[in-house]
């Protein structure tokens, strides 16, 4: 997988499973259930895809790819509303992005309890590195806010995504929608 498919990977699972965030043991405190979240943010710079991918590439192609990252981008700064279904399981496992992301990746649990949960991380890989923070905050067990900040960088291009989520808790029964990872 390419860096920045690693990236967007990496922020896709901390947003999507921004309310399952924990520590060792500890979880922030949440209801298990159906929640809506909202994600809005933006995205800047350009990613880092090594000279020799694009130099590969024909020159219809590399203009594809070129015209699909700018529409990625102009996408990205729009707000996002979606439905997850938290189980107790997935609140007792937490997410971990060392398993979506391969074993490349040091997370530091800055801040950790049932109503915080600060982490930063930095990754090494073979074209470059990413980095980010990811903070949520459980007000209440049925609002859930946050953010993350990811930057990857080859060196020559760096891209950044910041975004912030909230969440409202809906209901216990998550209907025909499934739970992650199912």
């Amino acid at each position: 997988m390419s860096l920045s498919h690693k990236l967007l990977a990496g922020f896709a699972l901390a947003t999507g499973c921004a309310i399952t965030a924990h520590a060792g043991s500890i979880t922030l405190n949440v209801r298990p259930g159906l929640w809506e979240m909202t994600t809005s943010g933006e995205t800047s710079g350009t990613v880092p895809i090594p000279a020799d991918v694009l130099a590969r590439l024909p020159p219809d192609r590399r203009a594809k790819v070129e015209a699909a990252m700018a529409a990625n981008q102009s996408h990205a700064a729009k707000p996002h509303v979606y439905k997850e279904c938290v189980t107790q399981a997935s609140l007792q496992h937490g997410f971990n992005l060392d398993e979506e992301r391969g074993h490349h990746c040091q997370n530091t649990v800055v801040t950790a309890n049932s109503s915080t949960m600060d982490v930063k991380m930095q990754c090494k890989e073979t074209n470059g590195t990413v980095s980010g923070t990811i903070h949520f905050t459980a007000a209440t067990p049925e609002v859930v806010n946050g953010t993350v900040s990811m930057s990857m960088t080859d060196g020559v291009h760096t891209f950044n995504v910041n975004r912030v989520m909230n969440a409202k808790w809906l209901g216990a029964d998550c209907g025909n929608v499934k739970p992650s990872g199912e």
